[in-house]
């Protein structure tokens, strides 16, 4: 249905330098280590150290955790949807791959899916229509 965008990956670089400025664990034997790290109360901190950031691979690094702490949200999801679609929305060429991740597009069941991959298949459909259509 949808090309897989080119992949991107966190770095050893940028995921020491966010485990320091936001004092999260940073252990050598941590496989996905935004998804383990990522606190769903901390979503605020995130989003507020994501926009001070001008580093590409910081601000990949940390939006992984950003969309961890959004999946995690009990009550609050909506209140940081609209504020994470927007930032992905800004910078969708640096988040692509991301959230194309989250789509799940090879499950049709939206049930079966994350919380939030309604939202990034919108994203990224109406991402790709735009480029189509220039």
């Amino acid at each position: 249905m949808y090309n897989t965008p080119a992949p991107r990956y966190e770095t050893a670089v940028a995921i020491k330098q966010l485990a320091t400025d936001l004092n999260l664990p940073n252990e050598h034997w941590m496989q996905d280590w935004a998804y383990i790290v990522s606190i769903p109360q901390h979503i605020d901190k995130y989003i507020s150290h994501y926009k001070k950031l001008s580093n590409d691979d910081q601000k990949f690094t940390l939006m992984m955790l950003i969309l961890q702490a959004l999946e995690e949200q009990d009550t609050q999801i909506n209140k940081y949807k609209s504020e994470v679609r927007e930032l992905l929305q800004h910078e969708y060429p640096l988040h692509v791959y991301t959230i194309f991740h989250w789509c799940s597009f090879d499950n049709e069941d939206l049930n079966d899916c994350w919380r939030i991959t309604q939202m990034m298949r919108e994203i990224f459909i109406s991402m790709n229509t735009l480029k189509e259509s220039d």
